[in-house]
């Protein structure tokens, strides 16, 4: 994939001319039970604990989609964002605890499962869990991304179907603009049962460059 100076690539360009009727037969219910045979990573998302962890760090790392910013401790992942006005390291359910930042351990963080994640986690990663605040109905709905697999994708009627509240895509479509997890909670891989793309949180130039690493060589042209 080639990036380019103005951020776009060659194959984002090529994503955003895709019509409904060839990402729809992308489109699977995804398989909650087995979520993780699905997800390279992800272990579990778990509820957000009260005390956070005494090795926690934070801080703000570079990726191919622009800088992020990292909530984690070792096999534990409480954020991971794109940086944006509304977002921060410093923010959150975490804001009163003391924190230490760790620019250095974020970006080798995010060296190492960015660079799994392009390469199609090819190579055995040691699984990780997600923790992070939400209702109950989010975090079941960001368990059931899991479920869609690299190379998938999903909308949110089916999200619906999936965790068992069909005729909720719109309070799914809600779950999915709060989830504070991009990459490893794919909300990027979520569009509209038509076939037609949907926004996201981080904006569509960022969802199209996503979806054209995990798809340019997969569309039924």
């Amino acid at each position: 994939m080639i990036l380019r100076s103005d951020g776009t690539t060659e194959a984002a360009r090529c994503v955003s001319g895709w019509g409904a009727e060839k990402l729809r037969p992308l489109l699977v219910i995804p398989r909650v039970a087995n979520c993780g045979l699905a997800s390279a990573t992800v272990e579990e998302v778990t509820e957000l604990p009260k005390v956070m962890p005494r090795d926690c760090r934070r801080g703000r790392a570079l990726t191919p989609w622009g800088v992020s910013r990292l909530v984690w401790c070792p096999g534990s992942v409480f954020q991971l964002e794109f940086d944006e006005s509304s977002s921060g390291s410093d923010r959150g359910p975490w804001g009163d605890q003391q924190i230490p930042t760790d620019d250095e351990g974020a970006q080798e963080w995010m060296d190492h499962w960015v660079g799994a994640w392009i390469e199609g986690a090819k190579t055995p990663l040691r699984r990780i869990s997600v923790s992070v605040s939400g209702t109950p109905f989010q975090r079941t709905v960001w368990r059931a991304l899991l479920g869609v697999p690299r190379g998938s994708l999903t909308s949110y009627s089916r999200l619906a179907a999936a965790v068992g509240s069909p005729g909720s895509a719109r309070a799914v479509g809600v779950a999915c603009g709060a989830n504070p997890v991009a990459l490893l909670v794919p909300c990027h891989r979520v569009i509209r049962e038509s076939g037609e793309l949907s926004g996201y949180r981080w904006g569509m130039d960022r969802k199209l460059r996503l979806l054209a690493g995990e798809l340019g060589g997969n569309v039924p042209w």
